[in-house]
């Protein structure tokens, strides 16, 4: 967090003790200690809750993709229906069915076996 080394840390005891004295350092030590620890479980707290909020939208985002993609495969589903609706409404076949003619030894064989 801080780029604090061995002889700026030993700077700042020494002149903690020369300003406080050495029969309250131990207390300021103990609030100081109190309130950075509180001051990191906040810190802590609040990107928790950017982390989560950027979970959230992430999820809003997924679900309006699906919903896109949803509503696509509707319309898609439309179309097909209205397309197979008009091909069952129109009264003609689009095919024509043609009798086979039969070969006349074929009729010979017919009239033979009744």
């Amino acid at each position: 967090m801080f780029d604090i080394g061995f002889w700026e840390l030993f700077m700042i005891m020494v002149l903690a003790l020369l300003v406080i004295g050495p029969e309250r350092l131990p207390k300021a030590a103990r609030t100081a200690g109190y309130w950075l620890g509180k001051a990191r479980r906040y810190v802590e707290g609040v990107k928790e809750e950017v982390a989560s909020e950027f979970d959230v939208s992430e999820l809003k985002r997924m679900i309006h993709n699906q919903e896109t993609q949803i509503n696509e495969l509707q319309s898609q589903l439309n179309e097909t229906i209205t397309f197979e609706q008009k091909g069952n409404e129109s009264s003609e076949p689009e095919y024509e069915i043609l009798e086979q003619k039969s070969a006349p030894a074929e009729k010979e064989n017919n009239k033979d076996a009744n």
